[in-house]
């Protein structure tokens, strides 16, 4: 029977739910419970001060990775520990600038970001601390959050939902009557112009946060081409290439500034109803991204 408990934290308000859970279970039931978040770079400011409250308020013990991608291309990356004093808003020269000026930028239909900044820097560092297999990894996903759930597995991964029915609104709720919260909406939540929210949350965090949006692109700018050239047929003359504009992350083959001109109609107020408009919407990663999910679940409406 695996003993160790690992609680994959994102940086969310459902997560943090899951770290107040296994609280109850480490200190009542004496289970032994290790609370790790991997680090992006490019999570909204107040992210890092909701994370440091959520580890005062609940004294927990948080280990903090961030992938090391400084390595040549054909050698794997590492991992390195930081102290939450080093978790900062910096997608240029943290892990999400490191990651692209190695790889490329990765896409809506080439998602390969949260496998390794997060699921393969979180296996490196529990196989060196527990050995592989020697531990159980628990993700904070709700009852209402069926396709992000994968039962039977063969990872040790367990969920919040077994833990608690609390669904979405329920989370909000419990969060209304701690002393500290969030402190953001959910279209600035995570890596603040993440490919996988809807086109018009992008949109509308542009309009919230114009100087990250400065530093995302520049971003952007610095990373490798190394992804921008695709092979889109091949004939008896050979391959044709095609040459993929870089930044082209986005649903319908845009860029950020794609993404922008085309809500540039919306005043914010309409824009920010057309995000808001159903408030129980659980097919989303932007209020919580996290790892070992499943890469399927994008939210739905490809001209949102």
């Amino acid at each position: 029977m695996i003993t160790n408990h690992v609680v994959s934290f994102s940086g969310g308000r459902t997560s943090a739910y899951l770290v107040y859970l296994m609280e109850q279970k480490r200190k009542l039931e004496g289970w032994d419970v290790e609370y790790v978040y991997m680090d992006t770079g490019a999570e909204h400011p107040k992210t890092y001060d909701f994370i440091s409250e959520v580890v005062k308020h609940f004294d927990i013990n948080l280990t903090c990775l961030q992938g090391d991608f400084n390595q040549p291309i054909g050698e794997g990356h590492t991992y390195k520990i930081v102290s939450i004093s080093d978790l900062k808003h910096d997608p240029v020269n943290g892990v999400y600038g490191q990651l692209m000026r190695k790889y490329g930028v990765p896409t809506i239909s080439s998602p390969w970001c949260t496998t390794r900044m997060k699921e393969e820097t979180y296996d490196k560092y529990c196989n060196d601390l527990f050995g592989k297999g020697n531990y159980t990894t628990w993700l904070g996903m709700r009852a209402d959050e069926p396709k992000r759930i994968k039962l039977p597995n063969n990872q040790n991964i367990r969920y919040l939902a077994e833990l608690s029915d609390f669904e979405k609104l329920d989370i909000l709720e419990w969060w209304e009557n701690m002393p500290f919260d969030l402190g953001i909406p959910e279209h600035l939540g995570n890596c603040v112009f993440c490919f996988k929210k809807t086109n018009a949350k992008v949109a509308l965090a542009a309009r919230h946060e114009p100087e990250l949006l400065k530093e995302w692109k520049e971003s952007i700018e610095q990373a490798s081409n190394r992804l921008n050239e695709a092979i889109t047929k091949v004939d008896l003359l050979g391959e044709h290439v095609q040459k993929i504009p870089k930044g082209q992350m986005y649903r319908n083959h845009l860029n950020v500034d794609g993404v922008i001109a085309a809500f540039s109609l919306f005043n914010y107020e309409d824009l920010e109803k057309h995000v808001y408009r159903n408030l129980k919407d659980t097919g989303t990663c932007s209020e919580s991204c996290e790892a070992f999910g499943n890469l399927d679940l994008f939210e739905e409406n490809e001209d949102d």
